[in-house]
């Protein structure tokens, strides 16, 4: 049985969710399955037979594009004791589910490191990075409460906690991950380590996209902060956190190279 199930929704993002594939071929700690949930998008079969010799691969095509029905799907079939959430655009360094690991067998319940945001442009079909900089933070879950600094992508936890909390609230959508972190800080251990070993893609354009989005996001926004009766009732988008918080950002080992892939 694998020890961490690795689950990953993707949808229409071949070349990302390849370059994602390839540095999970790189963790120092190899006992992991990857179960991959294609939200209804173009087949993936051409990724899965890329990768199929070099991880353990479940493939699962899925009705629907909705993303925290697929996570749920996901853990229902993972055989992993320990999840492993992952976006299908973002990369790990090679040291992460090592460590990460080693923080729940040290007691933890869920664990996330600290990310380096980088920017990037296409180049001959592969993203070339061109800037970094750290998104790190310390855990404190009354500020949480504020805005939320918890980037789920390479988050580790028990899968037990499920059968204490349920599932991801679908109800929630677009803070389905503000919802979790804030449940499992409530009774239980989160440790937040101060490396940053996600490689989180940023881009700038988002930012613009993001806001057009606000005035569908607000039915979920709303239904998140009074589940939690939240003191805040502004709605604030990624880009927004990173910029009205920088100046509070913490010390965090960073090791990425720049480079997305050795092969590059």
């Amino acid at each position: 049985m694998p020890m961490v199930s690795v689950i990953i929704p993707t949808y229409n993002r071949p070349r990302e969710l390849s370059e994602a594939l390839e540095a999970l071929t790189r963790q120092y700690y190899q006992d992991f399955e990857v179960i991959l949930l294609n939200n209804n998008g173009d087949s993936i079969i051409p990724v899965v037979r890329a990768f199929e010799d070099r991880l353990t691969l479940i493939h699962v095509d899925l009705p629907e594009n909705h993303h925290v029905r697929a996570r749920n799907h996901g853990v229902t079939i993972a055989n992993g004791q320990f999840i492993l959430l992952h976006d299908d655009d973002d990369l790990l360094l090679p040291s992460h589910i090592e460590e990460s690991l080693g923080d729940l067998e040290a007691g933890a319940d869920l664990t996330y490191a600290d990310a380096e945001l980088f920017t990037y442009r296409w180049e001959n079909g592969r993203r070339t990075v061109i800037d970094t900089e750290p998104f790190a933070y310390p855990y404190d879950r009354d500020a949480m409460k504020q805005d939320s600094t918890f980037i789920p992508s390479g988050s580790m936890y028990r899968k037990s906690l499920h059968q204490t909390l349920g599932a991801f609230d679908e109800d929630v959508f677009n803070y389905w991950d503000w919802d979790w972190i804030l449940r499992v800080g409530k009774d239980h251990l989160v440790l937040h380590p101060a490396r940053a070993t996600v490689l989180y893609a940023f881009n700038p354009s988002g930012n613009h996209q993001s806001a057009q989005q606000d005035a569908a996001r607000k039915v979920y926004f709303d239904r998140l902060v009074a589940k939690h009766e939240l003191p805040t009732t502004e709605m604030k988008n990624f880009h927004i956190v990173q910029s009205e918080r920088r100046a509070r950002l913490r010390e965090t080992r960073r090791t990425f190279d720049g480079q997305l892939t050795e092969s590059e």
